[in-house]
């Protein structure tokens, strides 16, 4: 493969040498133009613009990342798991609390109501409070969407980072970093001296670190 790389590049430079050597060899002393000359100025083609490449030359050389070991030894990926277990395990025993009231409120309703003996206006009280932890419930259920919805932000957010890290960090080293999961085995075998994954994990850790001393 460098082989047949070496050939392409050397092919390239020759033929870019060429088209600056013809460029050169076109250029001639000034000379009064004649009739002629400015005629055949006009009909000449556009000259041919040397468009540079982009980005690096390839490497042939391709690397896969266990995406499995990276979530799991993530220090971010850590801290977030962390960070949405505490908020759920906030709302989910607020939400106990309020099942629990909800039902002695409506016990203390229906036997207040079968009695018939309180008066409309301590009625109108209990209903109002029963609506109040139904109410407060529905917002716990929110929260608890809306943190679903802030986890799969920053899941994206955190996918996105990778991604970044791998730009700055690849620099030309690899034509195409995989991804592999058993979960979701897109590579059903691969080389092991491919693998990156101790090595991107360490420096992502290491920048989120420093990231979080900043803070």
């Amino acid at each position: 493969m460098n082989k047949v790389l070496i050939g392409v590049n050397a092919i390239l430079i020759v033929a870019v040498g060429f088209l600056f050597f013809k460029v050169d060899s076109l250029k001639s002393p000034e000379i009064q133009p004649d009739n002629n000359t400015i005629e055949n100025k006009k009909n000449a083609p556009a000259p041919i613009k040397v468009v540079a490449p982009v980005g690096n030359l390839p490497t042939g050389k391709i690397a896969y990342i266990n995406i499995d070991e990276l979530n799991e030894k993530s220090l971010e990926i850590s801290d977030l798991i962390t960070e949405a277990k505490r908020r759920r395990s906030i709302i989910e025993g607020s939400l106990e609390n309020l099942n629990m009231q909800y039902q002695r409120k409506m016990e203390d309703y229906q036997t207040s109501a079968k009695a018939g003996i309180a008066p409309q206006s301590e009625m109108q009280m209990k209903e109002k409070e029963i609506m109040s932890i139904e109410k407060e419930a529905q917002n716990k259920q929110l929260q608890m969407e809306n943190l679903s919805v802030d986890i799969n932000e920053k899941n994206g957010s955190f996918q996105k980072n990778v991604k970044n890290f791998l730009i700055g960090w690849n620099k030309g080293r690899y034509d195409f970093i995989l991804s592999y999961s058993d979960a979701v085995p897109s590579m059903l075998l691969g080389n092991t001296s491919l693998e990156i994954t101790a090595e991107v994990i360490e420096q992502l850790n290491l920048e989120y670190k420093q990231s979080k001393n900043k803070k």
